[in-house]
């Protein structure tokens, strides 16, 4: 056996397959440092320490790549997450927050729905590919840093059984375990429930999306956490009305509050004013 596998790796040694390649463009590439991946994109990264996993491992990306990977830091509405025409000035509620914001205090999200990042997330979501998974999940939490009241908790928001089923596997899963490494907080798949099965939103007009998700989900917070502060983690928000639907049932269940956190945020066609 162990001459077996010594020729199986002296093989891929040749063939080139023992190095470690990027998840985007599959280009061999020599692994940066935490330092050096904090240091592109002029990050912090959290103080509190990761005692169950490798949150705040650089993602799988080559130099190229990440360089195409900038996170958004200016130019949106820390609520919902609404990306204004210019990357510049402070983040700034825009009108839709200030005269009736969602059921969450705060959204944190890593970058745009474009680009390199777009497809990444559409590798992981529709055709299960584990790495670019984890490496979106790093991006996420090496962006988030917990406000002046913490989650208690991280809720991922959940697949019908049947969708679950069809695709393999819950997109919002990794992002949400790194997140809970990260706080060391606990991480509640169960605590919301998808319990009636719905069309994909994305084939859906905007009226067609508040029906749709009507009685969608459903709560049940262990009695600990009632009334706390809560994270909810979704991969992409377009118009946000997921979250908001599963928001309201978190609310109702008991939650304290929420607050939520997202790999991507989408450009709506009316996003093109600052607040």
């Amino acid at each position: 056996m162990r001459t077996i596998l010594s020729l199986l790796q002296h093989t891929a040694a040749l063939l080139g397959l023992d190095q470690k390649r990027c998840v985007a463009c599959f280009t061999p590439y020599s692994p940066i440092t935490d330092s050096s991946f904090a240091d592109l994109y002029n990050m912090q990264h959290s103080t509190v320490p990761a005692t169950h996993g490798h949150w705040n491992t650089p993602p799988q990306l080559c130099p190229d790549c990440l360089k195409e990977l900038p996170p958004r830091t200016k130019g949106y509405c820390p609520v919902c997450g609404k990306l204004y025409a210019t990357e510049s000035g402070t983040p700034a509620r825009c009108s839709r927050c200030l005269v009736s914001p969602p059921p969450w205090t705060r959204m944190t999200f890593f970058g745009a729905y474009k680009g390199l990042l777009r497809e990444l997330l559409l590798q992981h979501k529709f055709h299960s590919r584990l790495d670019t998974g984890i490496t979106l999940a790093r991006l996420l939490a090496s962006t988030y840093q917990p406000a002046e009241t913490p989650p208690a908790a991280v809720i991922p928001l959940p697949l019908h059984t049947a969708r679950l089923k069809a695709r393999g596997h819950n997109q919002t899963l990794l992002p949400a375990i790194l997140l809970a490494q990260k706080m060391d907080i606990p991480l509640l798949p169960k605590a919301l429930r998808r319990i009636r099965a719905t069309i994909p939103q994305a084939s859906l007009t905007k009226q067609e999306r508040q029906t749709n998700l009507q009685h969608a989900f459903s709560a049940n917070l262990p009695k600990t956490l009632r009334g706390t502060h809560l994270l909810l983690v979704d991969d992409i928000a377009t118009t946000c009305m997921t979250l908001e639907y599963a928001a309201t049932a978190l609310l109702a269940g008991g939650a304290g509050s929420i607050e939520v956190a997202v790999i991507a945020r989408t450009p709506e066609p009316s996003d093109t004013t600052s607040p």
